[in-house]
């Protein structure tokens, strides 16, 4: 068997492989890679840990979803799968699985059944939601995602063993995420709880063994697969840029009040595939007319921003010389640079 660009040619029917990589984009590359060239009869155990990072849908909004000042702040990466499904927390503490199988033995249920299954042989009284994660009591512990092509699909999940959940509620909540109307999937937000709050002997590699074995007895005996972290160099690359992460966002229009000692603002600013498109800056309909120096000023800052990145940085560099010449350019820039926060 040779792992590379080239197609996995083996007799197994049942395959396991470890990530030993904690980079978000070199795991989901891999995760990609073995969707498009593993053949297309066998089913593919693998299993994988991020460093902190928050894993968006792929028609998800970044700005709605997160709290992208706080990610900065704490060091947590961000990264957009190529899945469907909600926002996710990941951290070492969180064990990621992803199992593909033959596009007609694909169910959204079958491997949340099998991982639920292995939870309970440990001990802890797990079962299957109607939303297909997994859940022990009311409280979630697995959320799950799927990808299906026209001879392949996957199932992929996290688990929440050990993770640090302070930070999975602090990073998950944007305070942007009422006044953002978007296209794309928003996160249905579920209470959750770790597997140490049920077991104290579970954690990564008991957690992968058991599940290992649990997929042995569903596929039949399992041959491991080497984890080649530069299988899939040039996807790696493509899930990490700027273009992937907020480039590919549904788009969406960000909507704000603005309150300042000479008027009443409100603002929507359109944005589509990451950059701003449009921005409708005016005071309400019935509004006293605004002095003419007031008007300029709204006038220019609403002909500079389209075209430019939905991003603090650009948007701050774009606005920079309107703002240097007229002090109500310059609040109306605040105003706006602030909901990048």
């Amino acid at each position: 068997m040779q792992v590379g660009r080239r197609l996995v040619h083996t007799a197994a029917r049942a395959q396991c492989v470890v990530s030993t990589s904690t980079d978000p984009y070199v795991n989901l590359a891999f995760e990609d890679w073995l969707l498009r060239n593993t053949d297309a009869q066998t089913h593919v155990l693998y299993l994988w840990r991020n460093r902190p990072t928050v894993v968006i849908g792929r028609n998800q909004n970044p700005w709605k979803e997160c709290d992208l000042g706080k990610l900065q702040e704490r060091g947590v990466g961000l990264a957009r799968r190529t899945s469907g499904g909600g926002a996710v927390y990941h951290d070492l503490g969180n064990t990621n699985y992803t199992v593909l199988m033959p596009r007609q033995a694909f169910s959204r249920d079958r491997c949340a059944v099998m991982v639920a299954e292995t939870l309970q042989q440990a001990g802890i009284p797990a079962h299957v939601t109607a939303r297909h994660d997994v859940a022990v009591g009311a409280r979630k512990v697995s959320g799950s995602a799927f990808r299906l092509t026209s001879s392949r699909a996957f199932h992929h999940g996290t688990m929440l063993i050990d993770a640090d959940l302070a930070g999975l509620s602090g990073c998950l909540r944007s305070r942007h995420a009422d006044a953002i109307d978007a296209r794309g999937v928003d996160s249905v937000r579920s209470p959750v709880a770790n597997l140490r709050d049920f077991s104290w002997t579970i954690d990564h590699g008991t957690f992968c063994a058991a599940v290992r074995a649990r997929f042995a007895a569903a596929f039949g005996p399992v041959s491991d697969m080497p984890f080649d972290p530069n299988a899939n160099a040039e996807m790696r690359q493509r899930l990490a840029t700027w273009d992937w992460l907020y480039g590919q966002t549904p788009d969406f229009v960000h909507r704000l009040d603005g309150f300042f000692g000479w008027a009443l603002l409100t603002a929507a600013i359109s944005a589509h595939r990451g950059y701003i498109s449009a921005v409708d800056l005016a005071p309400p309909r019935h509004a006293s007319a605004l002095p003419p120096h007031v008007q300029a000023a709204i006038a220019d800052v609403r002909r500079l921003l389209p075209g430019t990145r939905y991003c603090r940085d650009d948007v701050a560099r774009q606005l920079a010389p309107v703002s240097a010449r007229s002090p109500h350019a310059a609040e109306i820039s605040d105003w706006i640079l602030s909901a990048f926060h």
